[in-house]
């Protein structure tokens, strides 16, 4: 069992570099999360750039 979720973070941090390295797009959690806007659209589940705001 994974107690500690290292599974989780480790596909986290994995998704954040295929980012960077496809994208070219630098993914910091802690700059974004603090904005209300931001807030709202994870609690909505728009977590795609596709979906209109």
């Amino acid at each position: 069992m994974d107690f500690l979720g290292l599974r989780t973070l480790t596909v986290i941090s994995d998704a954040m570099k295929m980012v960077k390295e496809i994208k070219g797009i630098d993914i910091d959690f802690n700059d974004e999360m603090n904005d209300p806007k931001v807030y709202k659209l994870w609690e909505e589940g728009k977590t795609a750039r596709n979906i209109p705001v």
